[in-house]
Formats: structure tokens, C-alpha cells, sequence
């Protein structure tokens, strides 16, 4: 399975969801493809993205903003 993470340095939520998704993925067989915001801007139009940070995206399906670890891991067994 392979889920695409949008985030940026300068986003609180997406340092507090780095760390809570790295602990949850560890039970999984996921491939992760990380993007910048700011330095990844033809992948951010290509996606899609709004204001809204983090953005994990696995298919046709988004996760978008804070969640928990087991909002986390209902979001990856769908």
C-alpha cells in the first residue's frame, strides 16, 4: 500500500501527525511518499491541496488536518 503525505516545516499539526502516523504505520506494510508544500508545488496542484496541512492521501480517499492514532489506523484499513 502506498500513502502520499503532504505536509510543511512550518506546520504545527504536521509535526504533532509526523510523529503519531511513524507510530502508527510501524504495524503496516506502507510505502510513504512525502511532498513539501512549499517545495513541492507542481505535486501540490497535481493533488490537489488546500490550506488545510497535513494531507495524507491513499487512493481515491484523504485524511486532511489532526487526527488520532486510531482515526489513523481506520483511515489505512479502509
Amino acid at each position: 500500500m502506498k500513502i502520499i503525505r503532504i505536509s510543511a516545516i512550518w506546520c504545527s499539526s504536521c509535526i504533532l501527525m509526523k510523529s503519531r502516523f511513524n507510530d502508527v504505520i510501524k504495524d503496516y506494510d506502507i510505502e510513504v511518499i512525502d511532498y513539501d508544500y512549499d517545495l513541492d508545488s507542481d505535486k501540490i496542484e497535481e493533488y490537489n491541496v488546500g490550506n488545510i496541512l497535513p494531507v495524507y492521501i491513499k487512493g481515491d480517499e484523504r485524511l486532511v488536518g489532526e487526527h488520532s492514532k486510531e482515526e489513523l489506523r481506520e483511515f489505512i484499513e479502509r
